[in-house]
C-alpha cells in the first residue's frame, strides 16, 4: 500500500490519539506545519507517526524524505487541521500587535455580548487595557466562554461614556447607534472589526491568568512571555489559517517572538503540561493517592460530572497537586500514562461499582510540611484571580469544593507553594512563574486613572456554582416531612408527599388542582417549611390577577423613561441564582384566573431550554439580559427554583390547554377526610437538604442509559397501550410526555421510593397517568367515550363493552383490587359525567 492509499485511512482522532501520546517527538515542518492546541508539528511526520501508532502502518525512512508534501498537507486539511506554510513574506515585526482576553465571569460576557454594532463589524470595549494603541494597530480579541475570536484595527482610540448612577450603567453613542453595559466605564475604544470567527472544535485558548492582554510584537512584547505567546500566535492561526491577511500578521508575530526564544532551533518542543488539583478523602494515604487517579465514568442514575470526566482529559506528562480532606496539599505528581478504562480499585471506598477512567502517577515531590487549608484561606483572592477562567477547586470562602478533579493553573500553583521552603524538581521549576514576574505582567497602565475591570473579579460579581451536597437518602427524609408536616396541622399521606417531590424532581413546574380548601398551598408551603426554607426569601406567593394578558405583572417591563421595573417572580430568580445551595419555590395562587397561555407562555418556552453548561449547572437561556438588570448580569430559570401553580376549575377561571398540561404535572387534590387526626407534636424540620436534592439527572431521553431504558420496557409497554387508545380520538400525547413520564419512574426506581408506605411502582404509574395522561381528554364525541371504556378496561385488566351503560361498567369494575386505583377511579367519573351531561372532562 502506497504512502498516499495509507493516508486516506487516518481520521482525526487517529491523528489527536498520535499527538497525544507523541507529540513532542514531532518537531516542526520546514515548509509546513500542522497547528493543534497551540503546537507545530511537521505534517509528514506526524501522519507517518499516525500511521504507525493506529494502523500498524511502517513508512520508510527514505521513502518519507522523498514524498512531496502535498498529499499530507491536503489529508490533514480534509480531516479540519489548520496548516500554515512558513511564509518567507514577513511583515514589520516592529508594528504593535495586541491580543486581549475577555474573562469567564457572567458579567464580563454579558457586556461581550451588548458591546458589538448591529452588524457586528464594529466592536467597543474598556478603553484601559488599550490606552498604549495608536489608530489602525492590529488587535485580537479572544473570548474563550463565547467561542468567539475577532481580529481587527483600533479605529477610535477615546470615546466618551455617561455614568448612571442610580441603574449603575455606562452608556455612550457612536456612529448613530447607543451602547450600554454594567458597571461605571468613563472611556471606550473602538475596534473595526475585519474577522470574527468560531474556533475549531477542541480549541483552548492558553489564558492569561489573572492578567488580560498581552503583546506579541512590537517594542512592548516580554521576553518572560515570549515561549508562552509562542503557542497563543499557533492557536490564533488554527483560528485565521484560511484569512490570508490574519494569517500573515500572526506569522509576523511569531517571528518577532522567536526573536526573544533564546533556543531558536526548537522553541517549541517542550509542551507546557497542564495542572490539575485533585481532592482526595480523609483517608488519603500516599501508597494510594499518590499512585493513581481513577473516577467512575457514570454513577447512580447514570449521572456523571466534569470533575469526573476531567480524568479523562489528563495527558502524559501533565502535573498533579493532591489535595487530601483536612490536610491540605500533601504532594505533586505527574502523569505516566494515557487514561484507560478500568474497574474500581479495592482500596476505593465509595458507592460507585463499576468501571471508570483511571491515570497512573509518579510521585515528584511530597510535602514534609502540608500546605494548609487556612494558608489556602489567606491566599483566597490572589487565587481566585489565578483560576477566573478555569474550573478551580476552591469556593467562594477560599475552602475546597465538592468534587474530584479540577482545572489548575502554573500560576496558582506558584502562589499557593509562595512562603514554604520546597525543593522542587527541576520538572516543575522549569514552568513554574516567579512571583516577581506575576507582579510584572500585572502593573497597570501608568497615566490617568481609568476605571479597572478588576471590579469585575470582585467576589460579589462571580458566577456562584452550587457545592452543598445532601447526605441523607430522599427515602429517609420523605417521611419526616410528612411528620413535620402533619405536626403543623396538614395531613397528607406519604404517597401524596413523595409524589410532590418527583413530579418537582423530573421538572421544577406543576400544578395543583382540586376545591377550595384542600390544601393546595400549604402543600407547597409545608414542604418547603420542612426541609427549611418556608421563609417569605425562599417560599414566595404571587397572587394572580384576572386582567393579566401578558409577562409584565409576573416578569417585569421597561417603564416610559426605560427603566426596567422588576417584579416578584424575576426577583426570585436572581436570588435563587445568586445562592445554588438553596431551595426556593414560588407559588402562583389561583393560576386560571387568567389565561395561563397569556401571562406565562415566556416561562413555559423558555424551560424547555434547559441545558447543562460547562460547569454541569442546569440553566436556560437567558428571560432578561440587560445591563440596569441583576447587576447586569443574565436571569435565567435556575435549577434550584420550584414553580407550582394552584387551580380552582370553574365558572370563574379558564381551561388549560395542552400546550400546559405536556409541560406540567397536574396533581389533583380532591380526595378530603373530615376526621380529626391527632399528629405527634414539636416534630423538627429536616436539616441538610441542599439544592441537589431536587436537581434532575434527565433532561432529554439521551440521558437515559440502556439498563434505564430496560428496566422500563413493562411500563413503557403500558405507556403505548394508553396512547393507542388515546390516538383515534385526537387525544394522544408526543415524546415530551413520554420521557418525563420514564424520567419520573426511573428516579421512583432509583431512589428506592417503593419503600415508602402506599407508593411502589404501581402507585407510581398510576400517579402519572393521573397527571400526565387523563386530564388531555375532554369532549362529547363517541370518540371520547369509547377511548374512556377502553382505558377503564385496560387498567382494571377488565374486558368491558364498549355498547355499555355507565351503571353496567360500575358494578363490573373494582376500584379496590385494580393496579392503579386513582385512574380508574377518575375514569369511572369521567364516564359518569359523559353518561349525566353528554360532556366529560377530567376537571371538577
Amino acid at each position: 500500500m502506497s504512502i498516499e492509499q495509507a493516508v486516506q485511512q487516518l481520521t482525526r482522532s487517529d491523528v489527536i490519539r498520535t499527538i497525544d501520546a507523541s507529540g513532542q517527538r514531532i518537531p516542526p515542518g520546514e515548509r509546513f506545519s500542522c497547528l493543534y492546541q497551540g503546537h507545530r508539528f511537521d505534517p509528514k511526520q506526524l501522519v507517518a507517526e499516525a500511521l504507525a501508532t493506529t494502523k500498524q502502518h511502517r513508512v520508510d525512512p527514505e521513502a518519507l524524505e522523498q514524498a512531496l508534501h502535498e498529499p499530507f498537507v491536503e489529508a490533514l486539511k480534509e480531516l479540519e487541521f489548520a496548516v500554515v506554510s512558513n511564509s518567507r513574506q514577513i511583515g514589520d515585526t516592529g508594528l504593535t500587535v495586541m491580543v486581549y482576553e475577555v474573562k469567564k465571569p457572567p458579567l464580563v460576557q454579558e457586556n461581550f455580548k451588548r458591546l458589538f454594532s448591529a452588524n457586528q463589524n464594529r466592536f467597543y470595549w474598556n478603553r484601559e487595557k488599550f490606552s498604549r494603541l495608536h489608530q489602525s494597530a492590529p488587535v485580537f480579541v479572544v473570548n474563550n466562554s463565547a467561542s468567539r475570536v475577532l481580529f481587527g484595527y483600533v479605529q477610535d482610540t477615546k470615546i466618551l461614556a455617561e455614568f448612571d448612577e442610580e441603574s449603575n450603567v455606562s452608556r455612550f453613542t457612536h456612529q448613530g447607534e447607543t451602547f450600554e453595559v454594567s458597571g461605571k466605564y468613563l472611556e471606550f475604544v473602538c475596534i473595526e472589526v475585519k474577522s470574527l470567527q468560531h474556533p475549531p472544535p477542541g480549541w483552548q485558548w492558553k489564558t492569561f491568568g489573572s492578567g488580560e492582554h498581552t503583546y506579541i510584537s512590537g517594542p512592548e512584547v516580554s521576553a518572560n512571555a515570549a515561549r508562552n505567546n509562542l503557542e497563543r500566535v499557533n492557536l490564533l492561526l488554527e483560528v485565521f489559517a484560511q484569512e490570508e491577511e490574519v494569517a500573515l500578521q500572526l506569522q509576523t508575530c511569531y517571528q518577532a517572538l522567536r526573536g526573544h526564544v533564546v533556543d531558536h532551533d526548537e522553541p517549541e518542543q517542550e509542551h507546557e503540561p497542564r495542572v490539575w488539583y485533585v481532592m482526595q478523602g480523609k483517608t488519603f494515604t500516599p501508597q494510594q493517592g499518590l499512585a493513581y487517579l481513577w473516577a467512575p465514568i457514570e454513577g447512580k442514575g447514570g449521572r456523571t460530572f466534569n470533575h469526573w470526566k476531567a480524568v479523562g482529559d489528563v495527558r502524559p506528562g501533565d502535573i498533579i497537586v493532591h489535595h487530601a480532606a483536612g490536610g491540605g496539599v500533601q504532594a505533586v505528581s505527574r502523569a505516566s500514562s494515557m487514561p484507560f478504562v478500568a474497574q474500581q480499585p479495592d482500596d476505593v471506598d465509595n458507592e460507585w461499582r463499576g468501571d471508570g477512567q483511571r491515570v497512573e502517577l509518579e510521585v515528584l515531590v511530597q510535602l514534609k510540611q502540608p500546605v494548609p487549608l487556612d494558608d489556602i484561606r489567606q491566599k483566597k483572592s490572589q487565587l481566585q484571580k489565578a483560576l477566573a477562567d478555569v474550573r478551580g477547586p476552591y469556593n467562594r470562602d477560599g475552602t475546597g469544593n465538592f468534587g474530584y478533579l479540577f482545572e489548575f493553573t502554573w500560576e496558582a500553583l506558584a502562589i499557593l507553594l509562595d512562603g514554604h521552603s520546597i525543593a522542587l524538581p527541576e520538572e516543575l521549576q522549569r514552568w513554574l512563574p516567579s512571583l516577581d514576574e506575576l507582579v510584572e505582567e500585572a502593573e497597570e497602565t501608568p497615566g490617568e486613572e481609568p476605571l479597572s475591570e478588576e471590579a469585575l473579579f470582585d467576589e460579589n460579581q462571580e458566577r456562584r456554582l452550587p457545592v452543598g451536597v445532601t447526605q441523607t437518602p430522599v427515602r429517609e427524609w420523605l417521611p419526616r416531612v410528612k411528620a413535620y408536616m402533619a405536626s403543623q396541622g396538614f395531613h397528607y399521606s406519604l404517597a401524596e408527599v413523595a409524589n410532590f417531590y418527583l413530579c418537582m424532581r423530573t421538572k421544577p413546574l406543576a400544578m395543583l388542582a382540586g376545591i377550595s380548601g384542600t390544601g393546595k398551598t400549604q402543600l407547597v408551603r409545608q414542604f418547603a417549611k420542612a426541609i427549611g426554607y418556608g421563609d417569605s426569601d425562599h417560599c414566595v406567593l404571587i397572587a394572580v390577577r384576572p386582567d393579566w394578558a401578558d409577562s409584565s405583572d409576573l416578569i417585569g417591563y421597561a417603564n416610559i423613561q426605560g427603566k426596567f421595573e422588576t417584579k416578584p417572580l424575576l426577583d426570585v430568580m436572581a436570588r435563587a441564582i445568586e445562592h445554588p445551595d438553596e431551595l426556593y419555590f414560588v407559588i402562583l395562587d389561583e393560576m386560571n384566573l387568567a389565561r395561563v397561555e397569556h401571562y406565562f407562555s415566556e416561562f413555559l418556552s423558555f424551560i424547555e431550554t434547559r441545558m447543562r453548561d460547562a460547569d454541569d449547572v442546569i440553566v436556560t437561556e437567558p428571560l432578561i439580559s440587560r445591563a440596569d438588570v441583576n447587576g447586569g448580569r443574565p436571569v435565567y430559570l435556575p435549577q434550584n427554583l420550584m414553580v407550582v401553580g394552584t387551580v380552582n376549575m370553574d365558572e370563574t377561571t379558564h381551561a388549560f390547554s395542552r400546550k400546559v398540561l405536556d409541560r406540567a404535572n397536574a396533581i389533583e387534590m380532591n380526595d378530603i377526610d373530615l376526621a380529626w387526626v391527632s399528629p405527634d407534636r414539636d416534630v423538627a424540620p429536616v436539616s441538610g437538604v441542599y439544592a441537589d436534592a431536587l436537581r434532575t439527572p434527565f433532561l432529554n431521553s439521551i440521558d437515559l442509559t440502556e439498563a434505564h431504558k430496560q428496566a422500563l420496557t413493562s411500563a413503557m409497554a403500558m405507556l403505548m397501550r394508553v396512547n393507542g387508545i388515546l390516538e383515534p380520538a385526537g387525544l394522544h400525547f408526543g415524546y415530551r410526555v413520554r420521557d418525563e413520564v420514564a424520567f419520573y419512574l426511573t428516579l421512583h426506581r432509583e431512589e428506592a421510593l417503593e419503600s415508602l408506605d402506599g407508593f411502589d411502582t404501581d402507585a407510581a404509574m398510576d400517579f402519572q397517568l393521573m397527571q400526565k395522561v387523563l386530564p388531555r381528554i375532554q369532549g362529547s364525541s363517541l370518540s371520547v367515550l369509547k377511548v374512556l371504556i377502553q382505558l377503564l378496561g385496560l387498567l382494571a385488566e377488565k374486558p368491558l363493552d364498549e355498547e355499555a351503560e355507565y351503571y353496567t361498567i360500575k358494578q363490573e369494575v373494582d376500584t379496590h383490587s385494580t393496579r392503579y386505583p386513582r385512574s380508574v377511579k377518575k375514569l369511572l367519573f369521567m364516564l359518569q359525567r359523559f353518561h349525566d351531561d353528554g360532556f366529560t372532562s377530567f376537571w371538577l
